[in-house]
């Protein structure tokens, strides 16, 4: 049975989210092209929430992206903010139970990572959403330190709490391989890229 206790949470929070936001799209641009994401990747903004970063994504792949949010009260912001953009589309469902015969180069979790609790079944979903050498690519703008700070005092019911890099990479093998772990104060960044396996 499905629990809408995150979808509901953050429904909740929908109208102030981009009130929130932790930095500049300059910084968030320059954290992205970090990642990894480049020219000619098919991107899927994991998460999306509000689209916070779903055109920064547009820009820096040159290509159309598709936003997926388990929130239809964020999904309803980030729609009216990309209105009449054609390559920019969203999705209503959980990522673990998105269904898509597309295959992707690059799934992207910006800030939303903690909220999806069975690791798992995100393994294993994001193996069966990329092609062959794709990336999954978990980012945050903050510290992991503050985050999880952060999430045990508003948000300890619908997160969990991150653990360095290169110990949540570990939950990906053999299916994926660490591209890049490293985090600082100011942010987060794990790229794990597809075996083949």
């Amino acid at each position: 049975m499905y629990d809408d206790t995150i979808e509901k949470y953050f429904d909740s929070l929908a109208d102030k989210w981009d009130d929130f936001k932790e930095c500049d799209d300059k910084t968030l641009l320059e954290l992205l092209k970090r990642a990894g994401v480049k020219k000619g990747d098919r991107v899927l903004d994991v998460g999306c929430g509000t689209g916070v970063i779903t055109g920064l994504l547009r820009d820096l792949s040159n290509n159309p992206v598709v936003g997926v949010d388990v929130s239809n009260g964020m999904l309803s912001v980030a729609r009216k903010k990309y209105a009449g953009d054609e390559k920019v589309s969203f999705i209503h469902s959980d990522i673990l139970a998105l269904e898509d015969d597309k295959l992707y180069d690059a799934l992207v979790i910006y800030n939303a990572y903690p909220h999806i609790l069975d690791v798992a079944a995100l393994r294993d979903k994001a193996y069966s959403l990329l092609r062959d050498g794709g990336r999954l690519i978990i980012v945050h703008s903050i510290g992991r330190g503050e985050l999880n700070k952060h999430h045990l005092k508003h948000a300890a019911t619908v997160s969990r709490l991150l653990s360095a890099p290169t110990k949540e990479a570990e939950s990906y093998a053999p299916l994926f391989a660490v591209t890049t772990a490293e985090e600082s104060e100011n942010d987060y960044l794990l790229v794990l890229t597809k075996t083949g396996v």
